[in-house]
């Protein structure tokens, strides 16, 4: 029933499957629905609502059509699958036995097994052997009571494994994405079933689009017992997004950023100051924490180093600092993956807002985890083997399932110090090393870390330096350490209590005028932004890729060799990561300033958020400058 179409729009596909010389290997073809309902409505009508009889026909189709022109030293493949992608009915909306689509994200993945999907059931009287297909349903295979050519009921069942009679087989876990405007991030996890060539696909954290056939798997049926049923999927195609990105700007949104941003083309800072403003405006102040935070959202550029060659920022510094540079082409020599994602450390006495911070960045970002160290172990924030009635699976936790995004984590000292250790590998490598139970795989965790605790003692001391319980090799892989301190200062404590008493009794009128403006004309006003349109904006701002300028490569090399020579400087914070750590802020400010290029501007409020990590510059509850641009040149920053 595909096989013209099939010959139309997929022969190029058809041919590597015959000029491919492995006859037991399945091979797929995937097909856009879009594109075969403009071809052939009809069909493409008959799939979606009756996949489970028309899909083995597009098999079988897809073997004609390779008959057609296959040539003479070329062999049929019978091991071919036709793989339905871009179904326009999502899982809500489907029925039982239709062909839907879902996307999410990937928590549970067990150990491939081989299922047999065919029982051969041999007829002692003519000798004709009956198939019986495995039926999920049941989880059996059907009821043969009688041969089909002759009807005689002396029939046995035939033990002897077949390779044809089996396919292989694992389950997964997704948890689909919910809505931004739901309460809840993650909805229920949802178990699919993945057959054949779509075994280890995927992995935990991978963000995946799957199209399959819903069914109902019933329980056992037992007298005075309610029947039980679990909903479930036949996988059909999976599709791993390699690039995170749940939203997708369209022209009128990019074109109103670009149109922000030219308004402010006299004074960028004030335009960046209404952008710093919008996030968690329920806190007074706090300009230092909330840059350092938006930094952080907009995030530095990843790069690859290829084999034998070095990245461009090494290559550059290298008369800076030759014993570093020998160190770490020595290392990258293979070729690795330098992360772009900076990490935040929240230091701050009690009642600093290092909570809503970190909520703060858990909505703003397009894709997070918040948790607690209170309630999370090393398996909890890593990955771990769990083993229930059908084997071992690899679940993964919270950094793997931030992946491309944030993982937020309170109260980051009260996690038992074995347990913070796990974390070293994701934070640096951004990769997670598992092997337990037989089960042996590296799951990504590209995500950056924002935690927050207080300091030893539980508040900061006047005349005493700050500590931490955190180990020197952990404090070293943050790229920002921020803190914050209660001065008990009296016109501060006088601000912040008209903006939480201004913030309680306003009006619920002045809300909905608020709420009922849209993105455009908040944007096109001097209002506050609102959350889902900073969302969309530090989404967008990741397609940007800043490079570095030679004037600012300059106060990057003076700040690093500062703070390398500083007679009281930090051991564990200014290690040869101090560089990676500037140029990632500086990129993370290029692009929260909608910029190309990281010029000036950029390395020196970075060089300052770097400075606030000295017990001389604790104080971070600062009032925003009401000219920014005058205030910068005032402190002779430029």
């Amino acid at each position: 029933m595909l096989k013209e179409y099939l010959l139309k729009n997929h022969q190029i596909e058809l041919e590597e499957v015959l000029d491919n010389i492995d006859i037991n290997c399945y091979y797929s073809i995937y097909v856009n629905f879009v594109s075969l309902f403009e071809d052939d409505a009809d069909v493409a009508q008959k799939i979606l609502q009756y996949p489970r009889y028309y899909l083995p026909l597009c098999d079988e189709a897809a073997i004609k059509a390779q008959e057609e022109i296959a040539k003479p030293k070329q062999i049929v493949k019978k091991k071919v699958r036709i793989r339905i992608t871009a179904v326009p009915v999502t899982l809500d909306q489907g029925q039982i036995g239709q062909l839907v689509s879902t996307s999410g994200i990937i928590v549970r993945i067990s150990q491939p097994k081989v299922l047999k999907s065919v029982q051969r059931h041999y007829c002692r009287k003519c000798k004709h052997v009956t198939l019986a297909k495995y039926e999920w349903e049941r989880q059996n295979f059907a009821d043969i009571t009688d041969c089909e050519e002759c009807h005689a009921t002396k029939l046995k069942v035939l033990t002897d494994f077949d390779l044809e009679d089996s396919s292989d087989c694992q389950e997964i876990g997704v948890q689909e994405k919910c809505k931004i405007d739901t309460n809840k991030s993650l909805t229920e996890e949802l178990r699919i079933i993945l057959l054949d060539d779509l075994v280890d696909k995927c992995r935990p954290g991978d963000h995946v689009e799957i199209s399959g056939v819903v069914i109902r798997i019933w329980g056992p049926l037992e007298v005075g017992e309610r029947l039980e049923a679990t909903t479930m999927m036949l996988g059909n195609s999976i599709t791993v997004r390699r690039k995170i990105s749940d939203t997708s700007s369209s022209q009128e949104m990019r074109d109103v950023f670009r149109n922000y941003w030219e308004k402010y083309s006299d004074n960028p800072l004030l335009g960046r100051d209404n952008i710093l403003a919008s996030i968690c405006p329920k806190l007074y102040g706090m300009y230092t924490a909330k840059l350092a935070l938006a930094v952080v959202l907009a995030g530095g550029v990843p790069k690859c180093n290829e084999s034998g060659n070095y990245s461009l920022y090494y290559h550059t510094f290298y008369s800076l600092y030759k014993i570093q540079c020998v160190i770490i082409n020595k290392k990258k020599k293979k070729g690795t993956r330098v992360r772009g994602e900076p990490h935040l450390l929240l230091v701050g006495d009690p009642g600093t807002g290092k909570s809503q911070l970190l909520r703060a960045a858990s909505r703003l970002a397009i894709r997070s985890v918040l948790t607690t160290g209170v309630g999370s172990t090393a398996a909890g924030l890593t990955a771990t083997a769990v083993r229930d009635s059908e084997g071992w699976h690899l679940e993964a936790g919270a950094l793997v399932l931030a992946d491309g995004g944030v993982c937020c984590v309170d109260e980051f000292t009260t996690m038992s110090s074995q347990d913070r250790t796990s974390v070293h590998e994701a934070m640096e490598q951004q990769t997670i090393s598992i092997a337990k139970a037989g089960l042996v795989s590296t799951l990504n965790s590209r995500c950056s870390v924002v935690a927050a605790i207080n300091p030893s003692g539980g508040q900061f001391t006047d005349d005493e330096e700050w500590e931490t319980n955190l180990g020197d090799p952990l404090l070293s892989r943050f790229d920002l350490i921020l803190l914050l301190k209660d001065n008990r200062n009296s016109e501060w404590d006088r601000l912040t209590s008209e903006h939480i008493l201004k913030a309680a009794y306003e009006t619920k009128e002045n809300n909905a005028q608020t709420d009922s403006k849209n993105h455009m004309e908040l944007l096109k006003s001097e209002s506050l932004w609102k959350e889902d349109t900073l969302r969309e904006y530090l989404a967008y701002v990741h397609s940007l890729q800043p490079k570095l300028t030679k004037e600012a490569e300059m106060i990057l090399r003076a700040t690093y060799l500062y703070h390398r020579c500083h007679p009281n400087r930090r051991e564990e914070r200014t290690t040869v990561r101090l560089l990676d750590s500037l140029i990632r802020l500086a990129e993370g400010h290029a692009r929260l300033m909608y910029r190309s290029d990281i010029e000036i501007m950029d390395v020196i409020f970075v060089a300052k958020l770097i400075g606030t990590g000295s017990t001389s510059e604790i104080n971070l509850g600062c009032s925003f400058p009401i000219d920014p641009i005058a205030t910068y040149k005032s402190e002779d920053l430029i």
